[in-house]
């Protein structure tokens, strides 16, 4: 049994203790055993062997919270960018990683997963935003941590959506009036606009399936 470090970012903008319960669930199912941690030590973050980066709320307050923690970008972008860590961004933590966000004003992103955050848009106006509860996912390219879990149902809870640059890195889609991209993907880095911790099973399948990933 693989051995691994998981850390759980924390920024203040996220669903912290419901993704360290649903993370240790998918490890106690898993091939690989080790440490889930909630840190935003850098230290702490430079030995782990996987990231996770959740966030909930308004994309300024939360890419602020981020950038102002000190060495906190700087050990996740060492990890991630340069050491090509298995990373993980889950709702606002995957829009972070756009180049810019349109939610309320313009902002710069981390840049990651090229593309931009736009307000979710359906063509039904019968559909309400934000967009809530459960839908499914379609993929568009076959990745091995997407085992067990095509075409499943997760939970959403977001306005926003991120428009990739790249058709390449939109791994699957989901309709809300219109499509948008429910799960993207760049080298070892992964996003989904869904949330895999509040998704019950499939939710940890998916974690299950992102720590057993090897990029």
């Amino acid at each position: 049994m693989k051995n691994i470090a998981i850390a759980i970012i924390d920024y203040e903008c996220g669903n912290l203790h419901s993704a360290l319960k649903s993370i240790e669930l998918a490890r106690d199912k898993s091939s690989i055993s080790g440490d889930v941690v909630i840190t935003n030590d850098p230290d702490t973050i430079l030995k782990s062997d996987r990231i996770v980066l959740p966030g909930v709320g308004a994309f300024a307050a939360c890419n602020e919270k981020f950038n102002n923690i000190g060495g906190l970008r700087e050990a996740i972008e060492e990890k991630a960018l340069k050491l090509s860590t298995p990373t993980l961004g889950i709702c606002v933590g995957l829009q972070l990683m756009a180049d810019k966000s349109f939610e309320d004003g313009e902002h710069i992103g981390l840049g990651w997963i090229p593309g931009e955050v736009r307000v979710l848009s359906p063509n039904n106006k019968e559909l309400k935003i934000p967009h809530i509860g459960w839908n499914n996912i379609l993929v568009k390219r076959e990745k091995s941590f997407l085992s067990n879990i095509s075409g499943a149902d997760f939970y959403f809870v977001h306005s926003y959506c991120f428009q990739a640059k790249e058709s390449e890195n939109i791994i699957a889609e989901t309709i809300y009036g219109i499509p948008f991209a429910s799960i993207l993907s760049n080298d070892n880095i992964i996003g989904t606009q869904f949330h895999p911790e509040k998704s019950q099973g499939v939710g940890v399948q998916f974690l299950q399936n992102f720590m057993e990933w090897r990029p």
